[in-house]
C-alpha cells in the first residue's frame, strides 16, 4: 500500500482522537500485577531472564557471551516505534546511511562489524530489506560476540533478534494512542482470546505517521498488522503460526554531506557544525521509499520426555521495494568547505547533489532449521546436547531506472524545485539467488557440578548465483565495457558465482560457582562470504571500469574471536549484571569506494578490535528499573596492503566504531503506598566521536542525549508524556562515508490508553 500524501490527515484525525481516549498495555489492566508477572517477569526476574532461539535455549545467565535483552517495558515506557529506536538502549550497536542507493534500510554495525544480514525474528533470518517497526515486539535481543555456529553465516560482531509477541490462553485487550512534536500520531492495538484451554489467538495492529523534527520534509507513514494463532498451548507439542504484515511510504533522508577543503590538513565535518541549518533537506519530494512486507513463520515445538525436545520452525517472506533517493555531496571542486569557512557573505558554498533513479525490488526467502535437544547425563556427567540443520533459499530481482545529471546546490538554500528529469527507462536489471544449507552441533557437558565445556561446529555450503544485464550506462549513455572489456556495446551481460564451504567453530569453558554466577572464556570464528546479504547491495559482477575487482573472486571474510566475561545475579535474582572483555581479530575484508561504488581492494587492513562491556539489567529495588549499558572498543587498523590502500591509514580508528558508548535508563514506578500508579522515568545516551572513513579524515562528532518519561496508571488506563532529546543536542543518527543524517531535535510523545 502506498499512502497519499495528501490522505494524511487521515491518518492524523483517528490518532488524535486516539489520543483522548486509548492507550496502554495489559500491565495497565485491573490485573496488572499478574499479567506483569506473566509477560515481563521473564526479563525482570535475573533467574528467569532467557533466550528462546532455534540454536540458543535457555537462562541469560548461562550462555557464554554478552546478551542485552531490550524488555516489552522498556519498550512501553520509551515509546519505541522501531528496532533503530530500540537499538539506541545498546552501547555499542551503531546505525549507518544506505551506500549505493541499495540498502538505507536498518543497517547496524556492532562490535564494529556490520550487522546488516545479521536481523533475526524468532530465531529465523529477515530477508528484507526495510524500517522494522515494534509494534510487533514482546522484546529485543542483541547477542554481542562472533555467532555464526549458532545462526550461520555472517554475524560476525553479533547478532539482533526480536522477539514476536505470542498467543496466550487468558484473554486480554489493550490499545494505545499517541500524538506529539513533528506531527507525531500513533495507534497500536493487542487483543488476545483464549479458544480454548489450549489454543489462544492474538492480534496486533498499528498505524503510524510522523514527520522528523527539525528536518525540512521528511516523513513516514506505515501501518501493519500481525495475527498469531497457537495449538497446544501449555502442552508438551505446540504449534504457533505468525503472520506479519507491514507497509510504509516515506520520503527518504540521505542527510548532509561533510565540509571538504583544499586544505589536507583540516577534518572534514558535517556542514551542519559550520552554522548549515540541521533541518536543510537536499533531496527532492519524488524521493521515496514504499515497502511492503509480508512473512509467515510456524513455529513447532515437541517434548518427548524429560531428557528429548525437537523443535522445527520455518519462515516465509516476501518483500516489495520501490525506492529513489538524493545522495548530497560535498567536494573540493565544489569548494564547499572554503566557502564555508572563509567568512566571505559573497562566496557561496555550493554542495553536489546526486538524484538518483528509481529501482523496483523483489526479495524472497525461506528457511527451515531443526533441531534436536538431548538433555542426558553422559556417564556420571550432566551433558546437553543440540544438534540439527538450517536451510534456506532466497532470490532477489532488482531492476533500475537511468539516473538524472547531478546538482548543484547552494548549502544554505537548496532549491527542490523543479525536479529532476527522470527517467522511465531501465539500464541494469540484477537477479541474485543464494542457497544455504548447514548442519549445526553444540554439546556443553558438565565435567564437574560448577565447571563445564561447551563445544560447538557448524558446516556451511553457501553458493550465491547472479545475473546482470546493462541495457545502457548508469545516465542512459552507450555501455563502454563490458565484462572488463573495453568496447562499445549495445547491451552487457554479466554474471557470477561464489561457492564456499565454511566451518563456524565455538568452544568456552564455563564455571559457576553458584547460581547466581558465571564465568566463561569463548574463542569463536566466523565468516562472511561473498554475496552474503542478497537483498542488501552485495552484487558478484566481474570487473568494472578501472579494473575494480569481482566480489566473486575474493575469500570470505573471517573474523576470530576471544571472549572472556561474567555474569552475576542481585538483589534475589532480580538485577543481571554482565561484563565482557574481547578481542577480534578480522582480515580478508572490503573497502568500498564511497564514489564509484566499486571495489577498491581485495584485503581491508587487518583490523584489531579490544574491547570492554558492562550492563546492569533489571530490579534494583521492586520500585525501580534498571538499563545500563556501556561499551569501551579500541578499533585500530592493523596492516594495509602494499597498493591497496595508503598504508598511513596503519593505527588508524576503524570506520564507524565509538571508542566510547552509554545506554542509561531508570524508571521509578511504586507498587505500594500513596505513590502507587505514579511512573517517572529517566536516562541518557552518549557516544564518542566516530570517523567515517578508513583515512580518518571525516570525523562525525560525539554528543550526549537526555529522554525522560512521567506517567500515572489509574484502575485500567494509563496517561503518559515522554520527551526526548530534552536538550535539542545537534547529533547524527546515521553515519556513512561522505555523508551523516542528523537526528531529530526536542520532541514530546503525550499517549492515553486502556487495558482489561
Amino acid at each position: 500500500m502506498s499512502i497519499n500524501p495528501a490522505a494524511r490527515p487521515l491518518l492524523i484525525a483517528p490518532c488524535s482522537i486516539a489520543a483522548a481516549m486509548i492507550m496502554a498495555g495489559p500491565a495497565f489492566a485491573a490485573d496488572a500485577d499478574m499479567e506483569a508477572a506473566r509477560q515481563d517477569g521473564i526479563h525482570v526476574d535475573g533467574e528467569r531472564q532467557e533466550i528462546d532461539l532455534p540454536t540458543v535455549r535457555g537462562p541469560i545467565i548461562d550462555v557464554p557471551q554478552m546478551v542485552n535483552s531490550i524488555t516489552s517495558e522498556t519498550l512501553r515506557d520509551r515509546q519505541i516505534t522501531s528496532l533503530e529506536q530500540a537499538l539506541r538502549n545498546v552501547a555499542g550497536v551503531t546505525t549507518q546511511v544506505g551506500e549505493g542507493g541499495a540498502l538505507n534500510g536498518d543497517q547496524f554495525t556492532i562490535r564494529g562489524q556490520s550487522a546488516k544480514n545479521d536481523i533475526f525474528t524468532d530465531g529465523l533470518r529477515d530477508f528484507g530489506v526495510f524500517t522494522r517497526d515494534a509494534f510487533n515486539y514482546e522484546s529485543v535481543e542483541v547477542l554481542k560476540g562472533s555467532s555464526s555456529t549458532a545462526l550461520g553465516r555472517g554475524v560476525t560482531g553479533g547478532a539482533i533478534n526480536t522477539t514476536s509477541k505470542q498467543p496466550h490462553t487468558t484473554d486480554f485487550f489493550s490499545a494505545t494512542g499517541g500524538y506529539g512534536t513533528g506531527d507525531y500520531g500513533r495507534i497500536t492495538v493487542d487483543a488476545n482470546k483464549a479458544l480454548t484451554d489450549t489454543i489462544g489467538l492474538r492480534l496486533n495492529f498499528m498505524a503510524h505517521d510522523n514527520d522528523a523534527v527539525d528536518r525540512d520534509e521528511i516523513y513516514a507513514r506505515r501501518w501493519g498488522f500481525a495475527p498469531a494463532i497457537g495449538f497446544g498451548l501449555g502442552t508438551d507439542t505446540s504449534f504457533t503460526l505468525i503472520y506479519f504484515h507491514q507497509e510504509e511510504n516515506k520520503l527518504v533522508d540521505y542527510g548532509v554531506p561533510f565540509a571538504q577543503t583544499t586544505d589536507p590538513d583540516d577534518m572534514e565535518r558535517p556542514v551542519t557544525e559550520f552554522g548549515v541549518p540541521r533541518s536543510n533537506f537536499y533531496g527532492f519530494g519524488a524521493d521515496r521509499d514504499d515497502v511492503v512486507v509480508n512473512t509467515v513463520t510456524g513455529k513447532f515445538s515437541h517434548r518427548a520426555g524429560d531428557w528429548l525436545t525437537v523443535t522445527s520452525d520455518t519462515k516465509l517472506g516476501v518483500y516489495k521495494r520501490s525506492f529513489r533517493q538524493t545522495v548530497p555531496g560535498c567536494r573540493t571542486n565544489e569548494n564547499c568547505g572554503d566557502f564555508l569557512l572563509d567568512g566571505d557573505p559573497a562566496t557561496v558554498p555550493v554542495a553536489r547533489t546526486t538524484p538518483r533513479g528509481a529501482y523496483f525490488q523483489t526479495t524472497k526467502g525461506i528457511q527451515n532449521v531443526t533441531a534436536l535437544t538431548v538433555a542426558k547425563p553422559l556417564g556420571a556427567m550432566r551433558n546437553e546436547l543440540v544438534i540439527g540443520w538450517d536451510m534456506s533459499y532466497q532470490t532477489n530481482d532488482r531492476s533500475d531506472q537511468v539516473r538524472p545529471d547531478p546538482y548543484e546546490q547552494d548549502l544554505f538554500n537548496p532549491v527542490r524545485s523543479p525536479l529532476p528529469n527522470y527517467s522511465t527507462a531501465i539500464y541494469s536489471q540484477r537477479d541474485s539467488r543464494a542457497t544455504d544449507i548447514s548442519l549445526f552441533i553444540d554439546d556443553r557437558l558438565w565435567l564437574t557440578p560448577k565447571f563445564s565445556i561447551n563445544a560447538g561446529l557448524r558446516f556451511q555450503h553457501y553458493k550465491a548465483t547472479q545475473e546482470q544485464i546493462e541495457f545502457s550506462s548508469n545516465t542512459g549513455g552507450a555501455i563502454t565495457s563490458c565484462n572488463g572489456v573495453t568496447g562499445t556495446y549495445t547491451t552487457c551481460f554479466e554474471e557470477g558465482s561464489a561457492t564456499h564451504d565454511l566451518w563456524s567453530p565455538k568452544v568456552s569453558a564455563i564455571w559457576e560457582p553458584s547460581k547466581q554466577m558465571t564465568f566463561y572464556a569463548t574463542y569463536s570464528r566466523a565468516s562472511n562470504p561473498p554475496g552474503n546479504s542478497v537483498a542488501n547491495g552485495d552484487t558478484l559482477q566481474v570487473p568494472a571500469d578501472g579494473g575494480s575487482i569481482s566480489r566473486a573472486n575474493l575469500d570470505p571474510e573471517r573474523t576470530e574471536t576471544f571472549d572472556l566475561g561474567g555474569k552475576l545475579n542481585l538483589f534475589h535474582k532480580r538485577l543481571l549484571i554482565q561484563t565482557a572483555v574481547y578481542q577480534i581479530n578480522r582480515k580478508n575484508s572490503v573497502e568500498i569506494d564511497p564514489v564509484t561504488n566499486s571495489l577498491i581492494a581485495s584485503s581491508e587492513p587487518k583490523q584489531r578490535l579490544r574491547g570492554f562491556e558492562l550492563s546492569a539489567s533489571g530490579m534494583v529495588t521492586p520500585d525501580i528499573m534498571l538499563n545500563v549499558n556501556y561499551a569501551y572498543v579500541d578499533a585500530e587498523i592493523r596492516s594495509s596492503a602494499a597498493g591497496e590502500l595508503d598504508p598511513e591509514v596503519v593505527g588508524n580508528q576503524v570506520r564507524y566504531v565509538p571508542e566510547h558508548a552509554l545506554s542509561a535508563w531508570a524508571n521509578y514506578k511504586p507498587v505500594e503506598g500513596p505513590l502507587k500508579g505514579l511512573e517517572v522515568g529517566g536516562g541518557l545516551n552518549y557516544q564518542s566521536r566516530v570517523y567515517a572513513n578508513v583515512d580518518n579524515s571525516q570525523v562525525v562528532p560525539s554528543y550526549t542525549t537526555f529522554d525522560a518519561l512521567i506517567g500515572y496508571s489509574f484502575g485500567n488506563y494509563r496517561i503518559a508524556v515522554n520527551g526526548y532529546n530534552l536538550t535539542d543536542e545537534l547529533y547524527y543518527a546515521q553515519v556513512n562515508g561522505g555523508r551523516v543524517v542528523p537526528a531529530g531535535g526536542r520532541a514530546f510523545v503525550a499517549t492515553f490508553g486502556v487495558a482489561f
